[in-house]
């Protein structure tokens, strides 16, 4: 990168619009190859009518699917909770003090 010149970089990223680099390529490729490899299995093994892939079907949204929506507790599940750990420690600290009488 430290050796190209600007005219050079602006090149590779105009070739790069249209025939992308990198790994949105690898991705693309993969589920490509991926939903041929099942559109044959279904073909070969598949019931009658059975529904046949698409190529987005394999690709990953990284954006939406990854992202698990933050879940919320409410205050009465915070409580139990709390109530929970108070209730552990007190049986930890009653069967040590058996212990040390």
């Amino acid at each position: 990168m430290e050796q190209l010149t600007s005219s050079q970089l602006a090149e590779w990223e105009e070739y790069s619009k249209i025939d992308p680099i990198g790994e949105w390529r690898n991705d693309f490729k993969f589920a490509y190859m991926a939903s041929i490899i099942t559109n044959l299995m279904i073909g070969a093994y598949g019931k009658k009518g059975s529904k046949l892939t698409k190529l987005e079907d394999f690709l990953i949204k990284w954006d939406t699917e990854m992202v698990e929506p933050e879940k919320k507790q409410s205050v009465e599940d915070m409580k139990q909770i709390l109530l929970s750990i108070a209730s552990a420690q007190n049986k930890r600290v009653a069967a040590e003090s058996k212990l040390k009488k």
